[in-house]
């Protein structure tokens, strides 16, 4: 019994000794397991983070500029193949690659062990347990954690995260499989400790080695973690090896664990102080002295102490000067105190900041002197950005329009095909060049601009909005406004072409000149414009004037000959400018329609030659009427001294006759040669007309038969005789030219009312009273297309030759001048009718340049002495016998001059009888007028038959004097002077 007892009492302090031994070493092997452990898996995983960070790096860079946004996606497939690529891990934990989608976490990459898989969902809800060391991970940490996975197990966690994709990669056990090994070892002890008390002490020395050993084997289990992470280290390595960056790793003590040869190369001035264990301060001491950095020199310890403190700063990112190379250093601080530095070489990008600085301040300077301004708009096209100052548009509210669509500030309606046709355009995303529309400036002013613009886009194609410039084309909008009015209303033909002759512009008045329209000539080259041979010859004349810069035309005007688009020849005024424009030569011609000034040249001529036909006519006429007023005078003096009853008086009768016949004609030879006066004076154009019947007898033919239709009682109206005289014989031989085969022409006058209701539906009459007259025609009529154009000067429908076309056109003239108004009815066929309007004379218009004198009535006789002046002696014989016989006393005089001495001489003169046209420089109304300054109430009677230009010339304040025409009767002169006399009398 003692043995058993003995050997319990020796057994059981033995069997708590070794528990306590046991269960002692199993908790050290266990924590320092669980250390190296978790020390094994943050290193496997900081390790895979840092070679995918710098594969995805190294790809970016590498990557075409169009595909950039592709290098990640070409990163994880090589990352998903090379792991799939590789057995299952030999440990226990599982690798993975994370990445957040909106909120949930997708497991793009799972790599198992071979000891036992496990099943992971695809997507992690962000709440659960199992995200939050993705979640630090992805947030750019590092660490380890203890969570649960969706299915409820225990998990340690090791986390890192890679920046360049935005992913994280995880390392997990779970807690079963980590304590695995030594929760069978607990079992196990109990089981022997239980057991040992039955069994004897051999046991508990196997039983203690065997632990020792599964003890062993944990450890070896860490080792080999150890190695996978020391070849992932080398796998690092090789990949730092291959990066085209600088990599460096600092512990917490600040000393380079590793660095690749790219690192060492950026640095080669020092390259030997770089050596793992080297302090990073060393480092940077040495590169000093040495001159490696060029933006220290002079400041060393101060560059020094700025640099340290950015190298520790949990994050940096600073841009540093190596000789002449740039780099971007980038570092970062681990969870364990230590720094990941990467050194990127940016000298290339340096230099094109450099260059884009220089392109921006040259833009700068451009968009501040250019008279263009730039813009930009958003997505919606609302203005973002623009240049526009306010010296280049005045008054222009810039703040308005920011935020704003164009058709939102736009003074213009923008509900039109061209504003929608634009907005089509922007929301395709197509470019546009010069699109115009006005905006209002603070003081009302309206300006037109033009915007041009490209639409802009991101590396990923996203559409940001436009970008383009825009100008104020308001002058310019003016100017070819302006030019367009100018070169579509002058009264000159106008011609652009090119250096070749081709038609570039064709203004209205070249259409009309040439017939053609401006569409079927543009584009032609001029010579169909001219006739042979000037249009076979053009080609060669431009040939020869740009190859020797001989000009013919050019600069210098010219007449030519034109040939219109039926063929028509015509001359013409050409003269041709030339100009230059955007380096291309280009000419301008001129033209003017000489056909016109050709036949006004032709008028001219003849009038010039019927002037002096007048000259002459009025001449002879002058002096035909002295001759007559001799003729007639002796005759009248004759014939009062016979009986008449005597056959000598029946001859001197008809030498009367044939003298009043002979003065008749001179009258009328005085009206065409228009020596007669042309003033306006109140007519009853009856009178006119009587006078007139047998010249427009003798100006139509027998064929025709004329009558004249005068109504009684018409009153006067105020016109020029002469002109109306011209104006009845036009109007009779265009009837006459109407009616080859004969006809009637009929002249009817009468007074018309005209009102509302009887106006004239072809000419708008103003209600009132006229006389009317009416000439009309039985002929072949005319078409209302002739019609339209026959007051037109020089249109005509008659043969070249017989017609000037100047006819009716003064017809025209002469019823505008007399305030009057002209219609025309016409028919084909039927004939045509003309009505003449002629306003009333007022009573103001009575006043007439000649006064009627009775010639039957026997005179009155006198005893006033009467002074008679007549540069023909003759005539004042005469009228001094004629005057004596009625009882007057009578002083002749031959001039003006000697006239007006007679009546400073003699007071007994009562009235004065005087020639109007004398020579000798005072004429008779110039005697009248001084002979009236010194005797105001002296009686003055003119006579003349040929006045010339003497009454033109007259003023309208000097008095007008009774005339008395030559050649006249005794009777008549008898009769004129008692009444000028008694007229004075009476006004006295």
């Amino acid at each position: 019994m003692k043995k058993p007892l003995l050997l319990a009492k020796i057994l059981t302090p033995m069997i708590l000794v070794a528990l306590i031994i046991g269960i002692g070493a199993l908790q050290v092997l266990y924590k320092d397991m669980l250390k190296e452990r978790s020390a094994s898996m943050l290193s496997l995983a900081k390790t895979n983070a840092e070679l995918i960070n710098a594969v995805a790096a190294y790809d970016y860079r590498h990557a075409p500029a169009e595909h950039k946004e592709r290098a990640f996606g070409v990163t994880l497939s090589q990352v998903t193949a090379a792991f799939n690529a590789l057995s299952a891990l030999e440990g226990t934990e599982e690798l993975l690659i994370v990445h957040q989608e909106g909120n949930i976490i997708e497991i793009l990459v799972h790599q198992e062990t071979k000891i036992k898989e496990r099943d992971h969902s695809a997507s992690i809800p962000l709440e659960s347990d199992y995200a939050k060391p993705m979640i630090e991970g992805l947030n750019g940490k590092s660490g380890l954690m203890w969570v649960h996975d969706d299915h409820g197990n225990e998990l340690l966690v090791a986390y890192a995260p890679v920046p360049k994709m935005s992913v994280a990669v995880l390392v997990e056990i779970t807690r079963d499989e980590l304590i695995a090994p030594f929760k069978a070892t607990a079992i196990m002890l109990i089981t022997l400790g239980i057991a040992a008390i039955g069994v004897a002490t051999a046991y508990t020395y196997s039983q203690i080695m065997h632990v020792i050993k599964r003890a062993f084997s944990a450890q070896e289990d860490a080792h080999k973690a150890l190695g996978e992470a020391q070849a992932a280290k080398k796998v690092l390595e090789h990949a730092l090896k291959s990066s085209s960056e600088g990599f460096a790793l600092f512990d917490a003590d600040d000393r380079l664990v590793i660095c690749n040869d790219v690192y060492r190369d950026i640095y080669k001035t020092h390259a030997d102080a770089i050596k793992p264990g080297a302090r990073f301060e060393h480092i940077l001491r040495v590169g000093l002295s040495r001159g490696a950095f060029p933006d220290a020199v002079g400041v060393e310890e101060i560059w020094l102490a700025d640099r340290l403190e950015q190298h520790r700063k949990p994050k940096s990112r600073v841009e540093q000067q190596v000789g002449e190379r740039w780099l971007l250093i980038s570092e970062q601080r681990t969870d364990d105190g230590g720094i990941v530095g990467v050194r990127t070489d940016i000298t290339r990008l340096k230099t094109k900041e450099r260059e884009l600085r220089d392109s921006e301040k040259r833009f700068r300077d451009f968009t501040q002197t250019a008279s263009d301004w730039v813009w930009e708009t958003d997505v919606e096209h609302r203005v973002k950005n623009t240049s526009i100052r306010p010296s280049d548009i005045p008054n222009f509210d810039i703040d308005n329009v920011q935020g704003k669509r164009r058709d939102e500030y736009a003074a213009e309606p923008t509900d039109t095909p061209k504003w929608r046709k634009h907005y089509e355009l922007l929301e395709a995303r197509q470019p546009f060049r010069d699109f115009q529309y006005q905006v209002q400036l603070n003081d009302h002013t309206v300006l037109t601009i033009s915007i041009s613009g490209v639409p802009v886009f991101d590396d990923l194609g996203t559409f940001l909005g436009y970008r383009g410039t825009g100008r104020d084309i308001t002058a310019l909008i003016e100017t070819r406004e302006r030019f367009r009015v100018a070169f579509e209303s002058v009264t000159v033909g106008i011609i652009f072409a090119d250096e070749t002759g081709v038609i570039e512009g064709f203004n209205p008045e070249a259409e009309n000149i040439f017939g053609y329209s401006a569409e079927e000539v543009i584009g032609q080259n001029v010579s169909i414009l001219m006739p042979n041979p000037d249009s076979a010859r053009h080609h060669t004349y431009i040939k020869n004037y740009l190859g020797t810069g001989d000009a013919q035309i050019i600069g210098k005007g010219r007449e030519v000959t034109g040939k219109t688009k039926d063929g028509t020849l015509f001359p013409m005024n050409l003269g041709i400018a030339e100009m230059n424009v955007q380096g291309r030569r280009h000419f301008i011609a001129s033209i003017t329609d000489l056909t016109v000034e050709h036949a006004l040249e032709q008028q001219l001529r003849r009038s010039q030659k019927m002037e002096a036909i007048g000259q002459l006519t009025g001449g002879v006429a002058h002096d035909f009427n002295n001759l007559l007023g001799i003729i007639v005078g002796n005759l009248d003096l004759a014939r009062r001294k016979l009986d008449e009853h005597s056959p000598i008086t029946k001859f001197v009768g008809k030498a009367m006759t044939a003298a009043d016949r002979g003065a008749t004609l001179t009258r009328r030879l005085l009206n065409f040669s228009r020596q007669a006066p042309e003033e306006n004076a109140a007519v009853v154009i009856n009178d006119v007309l009587i006078e007139l019947r047998e010249l427009i007898g003798k100006s139509i033919t027998s064929k025709i038969l004329f009558e004249l239709r005068l109504s009684d009682d018409l009153p006067p109206v105020r016109l020029n005789v002469g002109d109306f005289e011209d104006a009845i014989i036009n109007l009779a031989v265009n009837a006459r030219d109407a009616m080859p085969e004969g006809g009637q022409l009929t002249i009817e006058t009468r007074v018309s009312h005209i009102d509302a209701v009887t106006v004239p539906a072809v000419q708008k009459v103003p209600e009132g009273d006229y006389v009317e007259l009416i000439v009309s025609d039985d002929g072949k009529g005319m078409t209302s297309e002739v019609a339209e154009q026959i007051f037109q000067p020089f249109f005509t429908t008659k043969e070249r030759g017989k017609g000037t076309g100047l006819g009716l056109a003064m017809v025209y003239g002469f019823v505008k001048r007399s305030g009057g108004y002209i219609s025309l009815y016409s028919e084909v066929g039927l004939g045509t009718t003309f009505r003449i309007y002629l306003p009333l004379a007022d009573d103001e218009d009575h006043k007439v340049l000649h006064t009627s004198f009775d010639t039957e009535a026997e005179p009155e006789r006198g005893t006033e002495t009467v002074l008679i002046v007549d540069d023909e002696q003759q005539l004042a014989e005469i009228a001094a016998s004629v005057l004596g016989e009625y009882g007057y006393k009578t002083i002749t005089a031959h001039s003006g001059k000697e006239g007006l001495a007679l009546v400073e001489e003699r007071d007994d003169i009562d009235m004065v009888l005087t020639d109007i046209v004398m020579p000798g420089g005072m004429n008779g109304l110039e005697l009248a007028d001084k002979a009236r300054e010194r005797r105001p109430h002296l009686a003055v009677l003119t006579c003349s038959g040929f006045t010339a230009d003497v009454l033109h010339q007259r003023a309208a304040d000097k008095p007008v004097y009774p005339l008395i025409n030559k050649p006249y009767n005794n009777r008549e002169l008898a009769n004129a002077v008692r009444k000028t006399l008694d007229q004075v009398r009476e006004e006295t």
